[in-house]
């Protein structure tokens, strides 16, 4: 084994190693970017939220907002039932 070689494999490490910073700074940058999106999302969608309008939850159950008590929301549901559910279950306003 020469100093060429000891050379060739440490140039190769350190460019490795900054490919590997670089990508990482890439992930941080794109997963903040999609965080910030969501929420702004959700903020809107819970100033937005008013009774009356129909809702889906994060499971995929759908209702329709009867009343907002700050944190809880009373939700009808197709069988007519009214169920009290925290506002931050609610994934969507349907349009």
């Amino acid at each position: 084994m020469g100093a060429d070689f000891l050379q060739n494999v440490l140039a190769s490490s350190v460019a490795l190693l900054i490919l590997f910073a670089i990508m990482g700074v890439v992930y941080i940058i794109w997963t903040q970017v999609g965080v910030r999106k969501k929420r702004n999302y959700f903020k809107e969608l819970h100033t937005e939220l008013a009774p009356g309008q129909e809702i889906m939850f994060a499971g995929g159950i759908y209702g329709t907002v009867k009343s907002i008590d700050g944190d809880r929301i009373e939700v009808k549901v197709r069988s007519g039932a009214v169920i009290d559910v925290s506002r931050y279950a609610i994934q969507q306003i349907e349009k």
